[in-house]
């Protein structure tokens, strides 16, 4: 493993954690993402996270992950996008290959969920694990994917940040997808200058605005990218009731999809409905949201002025 020196870690602001695009027979359908990239790029979104849960690599095999990657970094490169790659959720000798690779394909930064099965039981632990990712793309920033929820790693934020950092100088921060908004203000303290909390909850981009936090990656900036910018923008102005009003509009295009499926379904279902650009079905297990499912979608967003 390699020696970890200190990295430059330039990522701020919004950041969509990109879907896979699928083609009907659930094969990946890479021809997408220059236009979705254009997107992405043309709506003032300076960079991209590649395979976080929207992305659903966790259900993808290793070479399809590794072709997602290479398709990104190529289409982010001539656009100017930061390209975060989201390497954990897997067995470890999978994870420290998929570092490996990242950190010669031209990716900008790396991201780790914590082993899922033999979890991590306390900070130390966590710091181990993440170390060990770290030293298999030594010339990479590294963050950690704080979600509980999801992971089931319930250890002290703030604690893990000032371990972390002391022990890997290649740790960056962490996206936050908790609501406990008192810890992740606990964090942004503990946090140096060349260090990033990204929350990972759209339903609370005012509020946490308001506590400090700048940073954001979540899977509606993919499709609502200006909306979300408008809170943070009020935010920086210190126009509480604007954000407060623009925030309810974002929590309410969330809550007109939510009814017709899982998360990384009907969120695939929103992009299309309000872009156009098709990234088709979420993978296996996965349920696909029904067309009536869809056209309900379409019905509540026109609603809401959304399209």
């Amino acid at each position: 493993m390699a020696t970890l020196k200190n990295v430059t870690f330039k990522a701020r602001g919004l950041m969509p954690p990109v879907f896979t695009p699928l083609k009907q027979d659930l094969t990946v359908n890479y021809d997408v993402i220059p236009k979705y990239a254009d997107f992405i790029s043309k709506s003032g979104i300076k960079g991209v996270l590649v395979g976080g849960t929207a992305g659903g690599h966790m259900c993808l095999s290793m070479p399809e992950k590794k072709k997602l990657v290479e398709e990104w970094v190529k289409a982010a490169k001539v656009r100017d996008l930061h390209v975060m790659v989201q390497v954990g959720g897997a067995s470890m000798p999978d994870v420290l290959e998929m570092a490996d690779f990242c950190a010669k394909s031209g990716a900008d930064s790396i991201l780790t969920l914590p082993e899922t099965y033999f979890r991590p039981q306390n900070v130390t632990d966590l710091v181990d694990y993440v170390e060990t990712v770290a030293k298999s793309a030594p010339n990479l920033s590294i963050l950690y994917y704080h979600i509980p929820h999801m992971s089931n790693v319930i250890v002290n934020m703030p604690a893990f940040v000032s371990e972390a950092t002391n022990r890997i100088p290649t740790f960056k921060g962490i996206k936050f997808s908790s609501n406990d908004l008192s810890e992740a203000a606990q964090v942004l303290r503990k946090l140096k200058d060349d260090q990033q909390i990204f929350l990972g909850t759209a339903t609370l981009l005012a509020p946490a605005g308001l506590l400090g936090l700048k940073s954001s990656i979540g899977t509606v900036y993919n499709f609502m990218p200006k909306l979300a910018q408008e809170i943070q923008e009020a935010i920086e102005q210190s126009d509480v009731e604007k954000a407060r009003k623009l925030q309810e509009k974002l929590s309410l295009v969330i809550e007109a999809l939510v009814p017709e499926g899982g998360w990384v379904p009907v969120m695939k279902a929103g992009m299309e409905v309000v872009t156009g650009i098709e990234v088709g079905p979420a993978s296996s297990p996965q349920k696909p949201v029904t067309e009536d499912g869809k056209k309900r979608i379409e019905e509540r967003l026109r609603k809401l002025g959304i399209i």
